[in-house]
């Protein structure tokens, strides 16, 4: 791994994190001081970021973390659901027995954290079992550029949900459940079932977070 790549990975982690907070400037002389790097591997490591639209270059202000933008997860979602709809298709058309058993493998981790929720919350355990599973749906598409764009794009969307963490509450949903039912239409090659399912289940976390969390602040969704 090189000097960027390491500073990369623990910039990402401290945004998705919230060490790093949404529109915070990222001063160069800071994060040499903390990340012990120069300015070289951090440029780099920045700009990688700015490409995955995790942090954002502004004109005289210089590189900053992604804001909240109501607009911006609506149209976030409108994307995703359909291109992780699109890799999920073609992952129960085409995935083979290892990915069977990635999704299986994926699922029982994540289930055995979400079971430490009530008492632990969702910590780094919940977040990373949970992006490991939906990766894990996608993976057996076949198209790596698709997998690797469905990646970036829940990248995008857990910025939001780790933020809003504190503030989420289920209601009546049960994601245990949803994440079950994936699973079954996975393993059954259910597609259309599937694919309406996962489409459910990403718009219906956006709904959440826009109600609980962005249209609640009116810094977040750009109201006077």
């Amino acid at each position: 791994m090189t000097r960027a790549e390491g500073v990369y990975d623990q910039l990402r982690a401290d945004i998705f994190m919230a060490r790093l907070q949404p529109g915070q400037r990222l001063k160069f002389p800071e994060l040499c001081a903390t990340y012990e790097t120069s300015v070289g591997p951090l440029r780099e490591a920045l700009t990688k970021l700015t490409s995955e639209r995790l942090v954002t270059l502004q004109p005289h202000l210089g590189y900053t973390v992604a804001a909240l933008s109501a607009d911006e997860l609506t149209d976030l979602t409108a994307v995703r659901v359909d291109i992780e709809g699109l890799a999920f298709q073609q992952a129960m058309v085409n995935g083979g027995d290892s990915w069977e058993s990635e999704v299986v493998a994926t699922h029982h981790l994540l289930a055995l954290r979400e079971r430490e929720i009530a008492t632990r919350g969702r910590g780094d355990a919940w977040f990373l079992a949970h992006e490991a599973f939906h990766a894990a749906l996608v993976s057996g598409c076949g198209n790596r550029r698709l997998v690797e764009i469905t990646a970036g794009l829940r990248a995008e969307t857990e910025l939001y949900r780790r933020w809003a963490a504190p503030l989420l509450e289920e209601h009546d949903r049960d994601p245990a459940v949803e994440h079950q039912r994936l699973v079954d239409s996975a393993l059954n090659r259910d597609v259309e079932r599937g694919v309406g399912l996962l489409r459910d289940h990403i718009a219906y976390t956006t709904q959440m977070l826009l109600r609980q969390l962005l249209l609640a602040d009116p810094a977040v969704t750009g109201e006077d």
